[in-house]
């Protein structure tokens, strides 16, 4: 084999190890500019309104959450039923965060309530349940309870 031909393939190896290494640090950069710690979520959060069940029921609803030193505190009173959970807040890119409930406990669950609201309620208190937040017009929407929590404004 000529000397051409093994450099031809040394270099072809080489531009194509090269621009695997330019795009595997590209991509480690784009993460890392994109990470947002859960510290950057600190502070207190709430909502409230109404549901109207199914069967023609309205429902006051009220959801809190408190994020400090990457724990969270939440509590939701739908009618006279109460969910507090607590845990710890995992990080989040592009905006997005998972609050993995360490603890959680319902009070006075009413027979009156929808299904699917105490679905929410039962799986937002099992240890391990994993409820993930996404931004949403400057709130935090929780995908699998489908709640919303807003910054509380400071009165």
């Amino acid at each position: 084999m000529s000397q051409g031909k093994q450099c031809g393939i040394s270099g072809g190896w080489l531009l194509t190890m090269l621009a695997t290494a330019l795009a595997m640090l590209l991509s480690m950069l784009v993460l890392w500019l994109n990470f947002i710690s859960s510290a950057e979520l600190d502070g207190r959060y709430q909502s409230t309104g109404q549901v109207h069940l199914s069967n023609g029921q309205v429902l006051e609803i009220s959801h809190s959450l408190q994020v400090n030193h990457g724990r969270f505190y939440a509590m939701t009173r739908q009618g006279d039923s109460i969910l507090e959970t607590s845990g710890v807040v995992e990080y989040g890119f592009l905006g997005n965060y998972r609050l993995r409930v360490e603890d959680g406990q319902v009070t006075g669950l009413a027979s009156e309530v929808d299904d699917e609201l105490v679905f929410n309620l039962l799986y937002g208190r099992h240890k391990g349940s994993t409820i993930r937040l996404t931004s949403l017009d400057g709130c935090l929407y929780a995908l699998e309870t489908r709640q919303i929590y807003c910054p509380a404004r400071n009165l």
